[in-house]
């Protein structure tokens, strides 16, 4: 190992390298350059210059003489000697080009087959691959006192040795040793692991929930599918037309429903995939034996942890902010809409093929109930806006504005109706419980807890009930509305009749009164229902 005695005596006391531009104080001692003007910068207060290996005490400032016998050996000797043709080679294979098998950050120096053999098993000398990016000895030290780091200090966020404790300027700062805060840390990580395995399972919960709900939304679909293609198959060529419609708009909402879910299980597969990447980077977190490194690593990732349960809360309440159920009343309208004049031939087969809506043919307008501004048609299904009033007998049962219920109510069941309005002026269709009041401005339809209203005001839609409004977009002019009721449900819904038939608006209500249509005009606006 006489190699091994040759490297001892060409290191430097202060850095424990191999000399960097050897200079030599008049005591006869050799050190690095920049080592020893460094040293001589922390006495520069005190005045008083050491050496700092024989302690030798100098009146000023001593002068510092090149070595260049000393600078020519280290050249020579160490020269490229690390590395030969991208290989790394022994540091003790003086004279040699021995390839190293191994590094020792204790040591600072890369092993050859021969020279591992001999070396120190202390757990102290940490042996890593010889390209391994794990810090040398000499990075986990004190810049100041050249000794091993230690401690951290919670309030400066730095890492300390034995010499920066004692100096006094962290006596009062919390202060630990590393291998504590290290123990610390891996117990937080092994907190933020458990949550991270129970977020990515909760996510697979989440991706299996929602193909279940695209398998339903499949099975009712089929199911519909399968109704309308036998009711088209009876009255086959005449309809042709009507099939195509239910058929497409049910693969519209299959497809809508499909989109969504498929977006939002890529979302999640996306957020499973990057929650097993955090997995994978704190388990390779487990396994490294520098405490330094560690905790830079581990600061990076605790500083990037994001809060997982409102994280997850978030992801749970966003998977139910979308319908994923088919539609069936919306079918069953564009159905309906469709067969009128049909109805009373396919009446049978609807009821056999399983669509059971029935359109409300013969209701009539409630002449005893009109204002005297509204004017009835001669078959009582339209309504139109008088500007000068009718003489009119006063009943209780009158509005005191332009207002009109049918003659027929709803007690149960669920019932449809189909009626034409003007694209201009100001118009109100809706329903409303008999007892609902005929005077004042409680008594308009959709300003009372006892009307539902669809308002088109300065080509303004919107919908009313109890004098709260919400406006509905449309993008073309309305000229035909289909009304659905479902008593029971509490449901009452309004359509567009277009190609295709769009959804407007629903209210939602208990229901405790017989429902009568109900229809507002004013200026010239009419309202018509449909035979």
């Amino acid at each position: 190992m006489a190699s091994a005695k040759v490297r001892e005596e060409l290191c430097c006391s202060l850095c424990l390298d191999i000399y960097s531009d050897p200079v030599c104080l008049s005591c006869g001692h050799h050190f690095c350059k920049n080592c020893i003007e460094n040293f001589f910068v922390t006495l520069k207060e005190s005045k008083v210059y050491t050496c700092p290996e024989c302690r030798t005490i100098f009146k000023k400032k001593p002068e510092l003489t090149r070595s260049r016998k000393l600078c020519n050996i280290v050249e020579h000797l160490f020269s490229d000697k690390t590395k030969q043709d991208g290989a790394i080679l022994c540091t003790y294979c003086i004279g040699f080009n021995t390839h190293a098998v191994k590094r020792c950050l204790l040591c600072e120096a890369f092993l050859c087959e021969e020279h591992l053999k001999v070396h120190s098993k202390s757990q102290e000398h940490v042996l890593t691959e010889t390209n391994s990016s794990v810090l040398l000895e000499s990075d986990r030290k004190c810049l100041t006192h050249m000794e091993v780091l230690k401690y951290y200090c919670y309030q400066d966020n730095v890492f300390l040795c034995a010499s920066c404790l004692l100096n006094g300027k962290h006596e009062t700062h919390q202060v630990n040793t590393l291998s504590n805060l290290c123990k610390q840390k891996m117990d937080e990580l092994k907190r933020i692991l458990d949550k991270i395995l129970l977020t990515r399972r909760n996510v697979g919960k989440q991706v299996h929930d929602l193909q279940g709900e695209v398998k339903k939304v499949h099975e009712k679909a089929n199911e519909v599918r399968v109704r309308t293609i036998n009711l088209f198959a009876d009255i086959r060529k005449q309809v042709d037309e009507l099939e195509s419609q239910v058929l497409d708009e049910i693969s519209r909402q299959k497809d809508d429903i499909e989109e969504q879910v498929s977006e939002k299980i890529q979302e999640l597969e996306i957020w499973k995939d990057d929650l097993y990447q955090k997995i994978l980077h704190i388990e390779e977190l487990f396994g490294v034996n520098d405490a330094v490194n560690f905790l830079k690593e581990c600061k990076l990732m605790l500083g990037n942890a994001p809060d997982f349960e409102n994280y997850v809360k978030m992801e749970y309440n966003r998977t139910g902010t979308f319908n994923h159920k088919l539609d069936d009343v919306l079918i069953s309208v564009t159905l309906q809409s469709s067969l009128n004049n049909l109805i009373h031939s396919l009446a049978k087969l609807k009821a056999k093929r399983g669509f059971h809506l029935e359109a409300e043919l013969n209701t009539v307008m409630d002449c005893n109930t009109a204002n005297s501004k509204v004017s009835l048609s001669q078959d009582l299904k339209m309504a139109s806006y008088l500007k000068t009033e009718a003489t009119q007998s006063t009943i209780p049962e009158r509005f005191a504005s332009s207002q009109v219920l049918s003659l027929r109510g709803f007690a149960s069941g669920e019932h449809y109706l189909e009626v034409q309005v003007s694209t201009t002026g100001y118009w109100v269709v809706g329903m409303a419980y008999p007892t609902v009041k005929k005077t004042g401005n409680e008594s308009l339809i959709g300003c009372n807890d006892k009307s539902w209203g669809l308002v088109m005001l300065h080509n303004n839609l919107s919908a009313l009930h109890n004098s709260e409004s919400k406006s509905i977009r449309i993008v073309s002019p309305l000229r035909a509305l289909g009304i659905y009721l479902n008593y029971e449900a509490g449901q009452l819904s309004f359509f567009k009749l277009s190609n295709p038939i769009r959804h407007l608006h629903t209210f939602h209500a208990t229901f405790t009164e017989t429902l009568f249509p109900a229809f507002y005009v004013c200026g010239n606006s009419w309202v018509r229902l449909c035979s």
